[in-house]
């Protein structure tokens, strides 16, 4: 059975330049998510299809997927990436994705979005809070998508924030995010020197457990 921080560490950074793409796109911004139609509409004039994934709540500590029974209240068309997602899960043996709940200690609606999202080629994923716990969805938008990708700013400060959040390995998180994406790395031993999209390149030096020591 395969451990779903094997696919954190694997997804992480290329979900996390997601993200960041939508902050370019949106902003500060107000929003407005309808379940019935199935669009999310930002600052009043951005509109976007979504798909649910579940729900985490603060009163039962628990990750609820979409899929459920539980979750009688979503239409079937909204549950399409979610079933997938249960798929995928039963295919590469990732517990967490196949049960219907998960108790947040084991892992949360973060981690479930980060590798959502590029299982599914989702544009990014957004958190919708509400009193007791957060609705969590893909949302799919080529105006996302055209956004630019990391510099080394924005690498290095989504790099950073995912290591203080999850005891994962730190080289696994920044050599998966190059090799995904097609761009230029290479390893020696502790070492690691990159490219990014725009030309900016990188140096990285690890420890033996795969921990980062320095980064510039």
């Amino acid at each position: 059975m395969s451990s779903i921080t094997e696919y954190l560490e694997k997804y992480a950074l290329i979900s996390l330049e997601k993200q960041e793409k939508f902050v370019k796109l949106v902003g500060e911004h107000t929003r407005e998510l309808d379940l019935d139609s199935g669009m999310i509409r930002f600052n009043t004039e951005l509109v976007f299809p979504f798909q649910v994934l579940g729900t985490e709540s603060d009163n039962t500590l628990t990750w609820l997927w979409a899929w459920s029974e539980e979750q009688t209240e979503i239409q079937e068309t909204l549950l399409k990436s979610s079933r997938a997602l249960k798929t995928w899960g039963e295919r590469e043996g990732v517990h967490e994705f196949v049960v219907p709940a998960v108790d947040l200690d084991k892992t949360d609606g973060r981690v479930v979005s980060l590798i959502a999202a590029e299982v599914c080629k989702a544009s990014c994923y957004y958190r919708d809070p509400y009193e007791g716990g957060a609705l969590y969805v893909l949302i799919f938008s080529r105006a996302i998508d055209d956004q630019q990708p990391f510099d080394f700013f924005g690498l290095s400060r989504r790099f950073s924030e995912l290591l203080s959040l999850y005891d994962i390995n730190h080289k696994n998180v920044l050599v998966s995010y190059f090799r995904m994406k097609g761009l230029p790395i290479a390893e020696k031993d502790r070492f690691v020197e990159a490219e990014l999209a725009n030309g900016e390149t990188l140096k990285a030096e690890f420890d033996e457990g795969g921990r980062l020591k320095s980064f510039r």
